[in-house]
């Protein structure tokens, strides 16, 4: 049986997602996956659970940074 921390966890990988591939889509008309490879995309999401900071505003900036580059 899976403990709440796994279950809240997953809740938390599916609201990022949403949030990345939504701010993908309206800065460049493009999903996430263009830019971005699953690997780094899971990398990006343990990078977010380290910071103590709201889904929108880590994925705001992350986006930002990298259609910039």
């Amino acid at each position: 049986m899976k403990n709440s921390y796994q279950e809240e966890t997953k809740l938390v990988h599916a609201a990022f997602l949403d949030a990345l591939s939504g701010e993908f889509i309206a800065r460049t008309g493009c999903g996430a996956y263009v830019f971005l490879n699953p690997f780094d995309i899971h990398v990006m999401f343990k990078d977010y659970l380290k910071h103590n900071t709201p889904i929108r505003e880590y994925v705001r900036q992350s986006v930002k940074v990298h259609v910039s580059a």
